[in-house]
């Protein structure tokens, strides 16, 4: 015992003093340690379990989102080839309408202009009809006052001419040669007469059974000149003869020769002109 009368009090042994308890004690605390780790092992694996199966969907999510928006885009690229192509064929169809349309009115303008040639064709053929049936007289007339102006006129080339009117009265004689035809002949026929006025002629003929050339000044004059150039004469309408013109003139009438075969330039004659009446 203590001097104070109380025991003595033992004296506590550390951990390397008293193994047992040490044991006991570090089992305990191992065993907490041991539930803590398995605990929070337990809890970081669910944790992280936890976490892959989030990240693990939201990357799902992500790749279904991406794939729809893939699908949208295909669908609303595809939509809009579809509608570029609709619209396409709608200009298309506009335009092929707009030039039948023009082409319509461009038929009917075309339709309204052959219907008025028509109606001025039926009327120009209903005026050809009745043309052509005044034509017949008409060129009959035209070749009987042709006949009686040869027969009037000066007596130069009075062959070539008769023959000529003669032509035509056969040419109108026959049925099976077209109208258009004989009046285009009757035409020309006159318009040599005419052109005969307006020019020169020579030719071969025979005045009182002598040789001579004849010299036309349009129809205005008529001379002759012998061959041998010593006698000449003028053509006298009213006695429908030759009258005899002084020997001066022969050169004059030669020079008009000359001019007559475009041998000489052009040139004034000086000849005489008869007058009814009167002479040379």
């Amino acid at each position: 015992m203590e001097p104070d009368g109380r025991r003595p009090r033992r004296p506590v042994h550390s951990n390397e003093e008293n193994p047992a308890l040490y044991s006991t004690r570090s089992f305990h605390a191992y065993l907490r340690t041991l539930v803590v780790a398995i605990a929070f092992g337990g809890f970081s694996a669910l944790a992280q379990a936890q976490a892959q199966a989030t990240a693990s969907k939201a990357i799902d999510d992500t790749l279904n989102a991406n794939r729809a928006s893939r699908a949208s885009q295909q669908r609303i690229d595809q939509i809009d080839s579809q509608t570029r192509a609709l619209l396409e064929k709608y200009l298309a169809a506009t335009w092929q309408a707009q030039q039948l349309t023009a082409y319509s009115q461009q038929l009917e303008e075309q339709t309204a202009s052959l219907d008025a040639q028509h109606l001025g064709l039926q009327r120009q053929i209903g005026e050809l009809e009745r043309t052509e049936r005044e034509l017949a007289p008409l060129l009959s007339r035209m070749i009987q006052g042709l006949d009686k102006f040869v027969a009037l006129d000066m007596p130069f080339l009075l062959v070539e001419r008769r023959e000529r009117v003669q032509a035509l009265k056969k040419l109108m004689a026959d049925p099976a040669e077209d109208r258009a035809e004989k009046f285009k002949k009757v035409l020309e026929a006159w318009q040599i007469e005419a052109e005969y006025g307006r020019s020169l002629g020579v030719e071969n003929g025979e005045v009182e059974r002598r040789k001579v050339h004849v010299l036309r000044v349009g129809r205005a004059a008529l001379y002759y000149l012998s061959i041998d150039g010593k006698s000449c004469g003028v053509w006298n309408a009213k006695s429908k003869s030759w009258t005899v013109l002084p020997a001066r003139y022969a050169s004059q009438i030669r020079l008009g020769l000359r001019m007559a075969r475009e041998t000489a330039a052009p040139d004034l004659l000086r000849l005489p002109m008869l007058v009814s009446g009167a002479g040379p």
